[in-house]
């Protein structure tokens, strides 16, 4: 799946640190204010005895981005990394950090890593360009995998990194700051709305399920830091929910009706959600077919 036009350029993206808690900051782009897509989000958690940093991003260039704006707040030492899935703007930059960094994954995410790094790779060369660092990447799977709930003690901050469901991947995790309430949840939230999710492995029931078990666990004070663009509050994700269940409900009733591709494409326009200025890639070109189960 390629994008002929892209939201961003990599080789042009700069990322600034926002602090969101007492040692707790965000890294994004410096144009996350000006538009509904950036580049991958980052974060890290600053305690008395480390740092825990969430995402690598998509190569060398950016994972030192990252580690320097970390050392502008502290020197204390990158203890853990933190990768939410296995897609490379999350976690091909891991090759960046010190050997002594921890790096922590759900054991899926390690898998594909392991098995599939090349064709990763490809995907993200085409996804975001030739020539943007991507093929400079050394692959870095997971030191510890997890597969469900874990907790790690960085001194005075404790962070509770979990698996509650597929949302876009089988390793999908969310890295919450418990002091804080601040959350980390990598793609399983996109964006704020307008966004939409990414059905890019199709299994809707499966992401809806857990987009209302995120929901459920979290409260009206969190802070969730997504996948890409500003953060975001509880409220949020029920659009998310909206979508998905708008999405499944309008493929059940064409395939009951036994429409045409054509058709069926039409019948689940939902233009009520084209202000997101990634509508046609990505419900056109990959939510529809997904539920629709087309090619």
């Amino acid at each position: 799946m390629q994008q002929k036009n892209r939201p961003f350029e990599l080789t042009q993206v700069q990322m600034h640190t926002r602090r969101l808690a007492d040692g707790v900051y965000a890294v994004m782009s410096s144009d996350v204010d000006e538009t509904d897509h950036t580049a991958t989000n980052a974060g890290f958690v600053v305690g008395d005895s480390g740092v825990l940093v969430v995402e690598s991003l998509s190569n060398g260039r950016l994972a030192s981005q990252v580690i320097g704006e970390v050392r502008k707040v502290t020197p204390l030492p990158i203890r853990f990394l933190v990768n939410t899935s296995f897609h490379g703007d999350h976690c091909f930059g891991n090759f960046a950090f010190p050997a002594q960094t921890v790096v922590i994954q759900h054991a899926a995410t390690k898998r594909e890593m392991d098995t599939r790094f090349e064709q990763d790779r490809s995907f993200m060369i085409g996804l975001l360009g030739a020539n943007a660092g991507i093929e400079e990447v050394v692959p870095r799977s997971a030191d510890i995998t997890v597969s469900g709930a874990t907790s790690l003690d960085l001194g005075g901050k404790h962070v509770d990194v979990d698996h509650i469901g597929f949302a876009q991947t089988d390793g999908d995790l969310i890295i919450r700051v418990r002091e804080e309430n601040v959350v980390f949840v990598g793609n399983m939230l996109q964006a704020p709305p307008p966004a939409f999710p990414w059905l890019i492995e199709g299994r809707a029931e499966e992401a809806l399920a857990t987009y209302r078990r995120l929901h459920e666990i979290l409260d009206d004070r969190s802070v969730i830091v997504p996948g890409h663009g500003r953060t975001m509050r509880r409220a949020d994700i029920l659009h998310s929910v909206a979508y998905i269940e708008k999405l499944n409900s309008l493929a059940s009733d064409a395939k009951t009706k036994g429409l045409p591709a054509d058709q069926a494409r039409e019948a689940l326009a939902m233009k009520e959600y084209g202000g997101y200025s990634m509508y046609d890639f990505i419900h056109q070109q990959v939510n529809i077919p997904a539920v629709l189960g087309l090619e």
